[in-house]
């Protein structure tokens, strides 16, 4: 038997793709716009030979270009979110959090306030990435234009992945990466409906990119032969240290984020005392500000000196979780890979590694793919993009094996990654998956029986009982003429009880709910429940809103499980 065919959902698909290709064209088109204004822009302020200004002092001579121009840009950005009142900027984290929102709602001024407030700071020497702004930004986008009331009914999951994909595909230049990275770090399930749209997003952003051709991929490498057993000691290595890097890298990001509160800075002050740390350390080792880009190929292609290495290592590290936490706003991928690409140079000058040099760009390849593998929390992600950067089976091969040590280490010491442990200081639990964060978010109150059976102080014990027995239920509610909750009763209390007043023959400690309570809330209430219902009480102004019954949130439960199983598996 064929399966009937359901017009309404043909066409619904169809809108879904074709909506995707827009998404990416457009994602790829601001995205190269954004990457070749923003390192334009870095490069005139920054290398500009007609533009220098130092000073010297003894031996030492201080550029002071860093310094003139870092602490304008972080002030710019300061004021930015000052205009904007906004609490905070935005990135993959909230990304993640809308695609599995049952809304799918990303804010609007947030998502674009964030991205041109990544752009100052990029541009003006921050020590941040590009990909996470433009992650978010074409998410937001992606979210806006699903919200148009001429667009028909798609799924927010989707068609934001597809905003996602289009950025990385964009941004690398590497296709499948974006798609993979779409489907692991944000949607985290696979369906037809899913990789169909996803990939069209991306490969139009390619398309697109190629065509335009206004920037170059960043990051593309010519592969080099190699024999695997002249490494295996090295890539062991850096497995472990890729992790200890990623996790203090996080935890360091995390924390200087807890830093301006503590110290009573408003949100939109603590930029600027990112851009005197980054003007100050500019002014004697420039290496560390900005994207890094240029200074990371040269660390894959070049032999730097040991401490050289070392240096840079420490000072992205600090800069940029400095940059990050005190809001001088930008994303993590790109020091990531930095840190990675730096760690893996360090492991190529250790006594156990070949004197053969063409290794330096395998290990520091396999390096910049573990610690952004769990930066990310994407190491499926870290292969395939290795893979397109390089084009060797080989190196992909090779950085395989640090990415899963490295990715082990930090999901059971840390976390899946930095965006997860984001969202659980929020209190969102993302690696539960759709259906805890849905059952959190329902609240008890959409599901109230308002039909229940009222009595009155002022009720006989005998009125009480035939009320009980004309609503064929077991138990009733003494309330208020104002609606105030006074107290359960249950018929069996009642029974040879008739001289009795009410309030005497109320149950003693009944579970009583707050309407704003969260189903998983009352599920976990009701294992330790009997009884026929449970009366839902505002506990404010302790007012009478309803009752639940078991059954009730059994089915709301199981509504919820089918509406999750209805988006995975389509």
């Amino acid at each position: 038997m064929f399966k009937k065919i359901n017009i309404k959902e043909i066409k619904e698909s169809l809108a879904l793709l074709v909506i995707a290709a827009i998404v990416g064209t457009i994602i790829s088109f601001v995205a190269q716009l954004f990457i070749i204004s923003a390192k334009n822009i870095y490069d005139f302020l920054f290398n500009n030979e007609n533009f220098i200004v130092a000073i010297d002092i003894g031996n030492l001579s201080l550029n002071l270009v860093p310094l003139l121009i870092c602490v304008p840009s972080s002030l710019l950005v300061g004021l930015l979110m000052y205009k904007l009142k906004l609490p905070r900027w935005f990135g993959p984290a909230d990304t993640i959090y809308a695609a599995h929102h049952h809304a799918g709602i990303l804010d609007l001024k947030g998502g674009f306030g964030s991205t041109l407030a990544s752009f100052i700071s990029i541009s003006g020497g921050a020590s941040v990435g590009i990909y996470g702004p433009l992650v978010h930004f074409g998410a937001t986008v992606s979210s806006y234009i699903r919200r148009q009331q001429f667009i028909p009914k798609i799924p927010h999951d989707i068609i934001i992945g597809s905003g996602v994909a289009a950025a990385i595909s964009a941004g690398f230049g590497a296709p499948l990466a974006g798609i993979i990275f779409a489907h692991e770090t944000v949607l985290r399930h696979f369906s037809m409906k899913a990789v169909a749209a996803l990939a069209i997003s991306s490969m139009a952003a390619n398309f697109s990119a190629t065509e335009i051709g206004i920037v170059s991929p960043p990051l593309l490498l010519t592969a080099i032969p190699f024999d695997m057993g002249d490494i295996i000691i090295s890539l062991g290595i850096i497995g472990p240290l890729a992790a200890i890097v990623a996790i203090l890298f996080m935890k360091l990001v995390l924390f200087t984020g807890t830093i301006p509160t503590k110290i009573n800075i408003k949100n939109w002050q603590a930029p600027i005392i990112a851009g005197f740390a980054c003007g100050l350390c500019g002014m004697v080792f420039s290496e560390v500000l900005g994207l890094g880009t240029d200074v990371l190929m040269s660390v894959i292609t070049s032999q730097l000196l040991f401490g050289h290495l070392l240096a840079l290592l420490l000072g992205k590290l600090i800069l940029t979780s400095i940059c990050v936490g005190f809001g001088f706003f930008g994303g993590l991928f790109s020091p990531a890979l930095f840190l990675g690409g730096v760690l893996g140079a360090i492991v190529f000058q250790l006594p156990v590694t070949s004197a053969n040099p063409d290794l330096l760009s395998v290990l520091a390849v396999s390096g910049m793919a573990a610690v952004s593998s769990s930066v990310i929390g994407a190491p499926l992600t870290a292969i395939i993009l290795v893979l397109e950067l390089t084009g060797s089976y080989e190196y992909a091969i090779a950085a395989t094996f640090p990415i899963v040590v490295c990715s082990f280490i930090t999901s059971r010491v840390f976390a899946n990654s930095v965006f997860d442990k984001q969202l659980i200081s929020r209190g969102v639990e993302i690696t539960k998956g759709r259906e805890q964060i849905r059952l959190n978010e329902a609240l008890i109150k959409n599901y109230v029986d308002s039909q229940y059976t009222k009595l009155k102080l002022t009720t006989s014990t005998q009125n009480a009982i035939k009320l009980l027995t004309k609503s064929n239920t077991t138990e009733g509610y003494i309330v208020s003429d104002e609606n105030k909750y006074i107290g359960k009763i249950s018929l069996l209390n009642l029974i040879n009880k008739k001289s009795s007043n009410l309030i005497d023959l109320v149950e003693k400690k009944p579970l009583i709910i707050d309407p704003n309570s969260n189903l998983i809330f009352v599920i976990k209430k009701l294992s330790k429940f009997v009884g026929e219902s449970i009366p839902i009480v505002n506990k404010k102004n302790n007012e009478m809103v309803g009752i639940i019954s078991e059954n009730d949130v059994l089915q709301a439960y199981l509504d919820i499980s089918e509406e999750i199983n209805q988006i995975e598996k389509h």
